[in-house]
């Protein structure tokens, strides 16, 4: 990586399992199969654009795949714009079955279920957090797994293609003024397509649901995470809170599944020594019997199942590794940064 350029970085691989392993952070893959007897290919150049990362990639034909589960269990409250320069996509959300091919753009909300195909395709995308287009583009989420229409789309499909073929060039230091000014071409091409929807649901409880959710995260090791705490916070009724969490299961369910997915996470690092039983205390699973028994039901494997994953990664190291620049960041990494 040339420092006095964007930050960047390169993933190349030929191994799926390689690819699925890094992909993970946003979505669970499988092969299409179509192309299950086939070499697989995955090369992704990334560039850290202030709040946002850009990837422009090569990719191999694949299902990609967020659950209600998933959906539930990682918290990701992001955008993914993707502009396919080959290829396209045949999604299905909860709000119908969408097409798109190349030269459209789809819009991926990370905190809804999705299902896509897409076959061999070369695609830029776009990782934002909510957080940078809510006020702006507040019902932009009404596009997930679909595409904008009109000339303003075709001037939105323009600009992220010149935005990747430009980004290996340009100096550092100019990133947050990029951010900035991508964030203003999208208000102004989605605004347009946004103003012919109605949002899938009422705007204010989209707000309210993601005040309580950055609550929850933010005290997810505490003891004093509770209904009332959360309703008191965001103003609301427990019977309101209830209805917000209604499609998540449950708020007590969703609690509990961050929980789990934090502690899963504090386990996946090989630098993590302490035992099992405090990491999950530390998260309110005071015994061991109902921590296993979540743990195996969210993962289907125990969480000494996954230490000992860890360790055999650890231990594995060059052996498995992708192309990767030197100092070991990759758009993965990145994109786990922006969740953070």
């Amino acid at each position: 990586m040339n420092p006095s350029t964007i930050s960047s970085s390169r993933f190349s691989t030929q191994q799926f399992e390689i690819w699925r392993e890094s992909i993970a952070v946003v979505f669970d893959v499988e092969r299409l199969s179509d192309d299950a007897e086939t070499t697989f290919n995955a090369s992704v150049d990334a560039f850290q654009l202030g709040d946002m990362v850009v990837t422009n990639a090569d990719l191999g034909g694949q299902r990609y795949v967020r659950s209600p589960a998933r959906v539930r269990r990682d918290g990701m409250d992001h955008f993914v714009l993707n502009l396919y320069c080959t290829g396209g996509w045949r999604a299905q959300t909860p709000r119908g079955e969408f097409e798109g091919r190349a030269g459209q753009v789809s819009v991926l909300d990370l905190s809804c279920e999705l299902v896509s195909d897409e076959p061999n395709c070369s695609l830029v995308a776009l990782f934002l957090p909510r957080s940078l287009v809510e006020d702006r583009l507040p019902n932009l989420g009404a596009l997930h797994g679909g595409a904008p229409s009109g000339p303003y789309a075709a001037l939105l499909a323009e600009y992220l293609g010149l935005l990747a073929r430009r980004l290996p060039t340009l100096p550092a230091g100019d990133e947050q003024a990029l951010s900035r000014a991508t964030c203003e071409m999208l208000t102004a091409c989605l605004a347009p397509s946004l103003a012919n929807l109605e949002a899938a649901r009422p705007g204010l409880e989209l707000v309210l649901q993601r005040r309580a959710k950055r609550f929850i995260e933010a005290r997810l090791h505490s003891a004093e995470l509770s209904i009332d705490a959360i309703c008191n916070a965001i103003g609301v009724s427990r019977r309101t809170l209830y209805r917000l969490f209604d499609q998540e299961g449950g708020v007590l369910r969703y609690i509990q599944s961050r929980r789990l997915e934090r502690i899963k996470t504090v386990l996946s690092d090989s630098r993590e020594t302490r035992r099992i039983s405090e990491v999950a205390a530390e998260f309110g699973f005071l015994r061991s019997d109902h921590f296993a028994r979540a743990f195996k039901q969210q993962y289907g494997q125990s969480a000494r199942d996954i230490r000992a994953l860890t360790t055999q990664h650890a231990e594995a190291g060059a052996e498995i590794s992708p192309v990767r620049p030197s100092e070991g960041q990759g758009f993965d990494d990145w994109i786990r940064a922006l969740h953070a």
